[in-house]
């Protein structure tokens, strides 16, 4: 072999060598990949967000049980029922909760998750027909209130003229 052989030989390996590496990179890569898709792994931070969502999904899914003895009654004009269940939404949010709503034709039921220390002054917003209000979020823990909007029966005009 000449001296001009050996050369060319030497570049022709260092480029095969050269164009292997970014392939064998790519193969060993895409194998490493493949397997950690294979088996789940949750990220602590986001456990926790999807603890969270999975809970509002089933409050909203599932209804609480009746509370009915505990439940605060509003009632009123049967135009005024969808302006009634948003000022509850309302105050619920307003206290640092959410709600929920269920309407079965006659009534509206409204279940409330709002802060435990806050239940006094949503029952109080809502039995007194405040519109909105913002107070400062409390505890962590929760409790359920549950409202219960009735539209009022319309009373027949009794007070015909007679001729």
């Amino acid at each position: 072999m000449t001296e001009k052989q050996k050369r060319i030989l030497v570049a022709i390996g260092l480029t095969a060598l050269a164009l292997s590496l970014p392939v064998a990179l790519a193969v060993i890569g895409g194998t490493k990949v493949w397997r950690e898709s294979k088996t789940p792994q949750l990220i602590p931070e986001h456990s926790a967000a999807l603890k969270e969502a999975a809970e509002r999904a089933a409050d909203a899914a599932l209804p609480v049980p009746t509370l009915a003895s505990d439940a605060v009654v509003v009632e009123c004009a049967p135009e005024e029922l969808e302006a009634q269940v948003q000022r509850v939404v309302r105050l619920s949010g307003g206290v640092g909760g959410a709600a929920s709503s269920w309407n079965d034709g006659s009534t509206i039921r409204i279940i409330a998750k709002i802060p435990a220390d806050s239940e006094s002054v949503f029952r109080d917003a809502v039995t007194r027909g405040i519109y909105d209000m913002k107070i400062a979020q409390g505890s962590d823990e929760t409790t359920v209130v549950e409202v219960l909007i009735k539209p009022t029966e319309k009373k027949p005009d009794r007070a015909k003229k007679k001729s």
